[in-house]
């Protein structure tokens, strides 16, 4: 836990901004978890990717936090976006987003899985960097 956190001193001040915001929106998810399917995927999702960074570091000390971060995000965030915008998922999406607590739901939901595939987004030209 400590290396992670040392890794993550050395990121710049818009990368630890970043990680911030991320971290506000997906561990929110708690709120709506318990009725709302999509928020149980990200919040899986977090969890997977606090314990991956955690063991993969404890495990794997020479891997730096960027390159386990990236990887997890990239191979359990995918699937994730996956499962919560597949077609077959719109019906519940609909019936989750009326009402008031809907809307709630619906603009966190909308926030949270625009950070998410923006984080996919960064973590992709990442890898593709290491590729090169």
């Amino acid at each position: 836990m400590a290396a992670n956190q040392a890794d993550a001193a050395t990121y710049s001040q818009g990368v630890r901004i970043w990680m911030a915001v991320m971290s506000i929106a997906f561990l929110s998810s708690v709120i709506f978890a318990p009725w709302k399917a999509g928020a149980r995927w990200i919040l899986a999702a977090t969890l997977v990717n606090i314990l991956g960074l955690i063991l993969i570091k404890a495990f794997f000390p020479a891997f730096s936090r960027t390159m386990i971060g990236t990887s997890v995000h990239l191979i359990f965030w995918t699937p994730v976006l996956w499962m919560i915008w597949r077609p077959s998922a719109a019906t519940r999406r609909i019936s989750d987003f009326e009402g008031r607590s809907g809307l709630i739901y619906r603009v966190w939901f909308l926030a949270a899985s625009a950070i998410m595939a923006t984080s996919l987004v960064l973590d992709a030209r990442t890898a593709i960097g290491w590729a090169l």
